[in-house]
């Protein structure tokens, strides 16, 4: 699956900026950037893993909000 869409990324010009990759706080960007490197090794040129923002359980309190609660930018 991480190899799924490479040759975008391979074809992408150098000068265009980073593409962002938004992930959730159960994935390890520095897991996924070691396995892409063995596929693409210049992968680290074109892309930046971001980790979405986990809302606290007092920001879930506060909206009297408990467990999981879907986060906008991820859903």
């Amino acid at each position: 699956m991480l190899t799924h869409n490479i040759d975008y990324f391979k074809s992408k010009p150098d000068d265009l900026p980073q593409t962002t990759i938004l992930l959730d706080n159960s994935y390890h960007p520095e897991k996924l950037t070691q396995a892409l490197e063995k596929v693409y090794p210049e992968i680290v040129t074109k892309i930046q893993f971001e980790l979405s923002a986990k809302p606290s359980k007092a920001e879930k309190a506060a909206k009297g909000q408990s467990g999981f609660v879907p986060v906008a930018a991820r859903w």
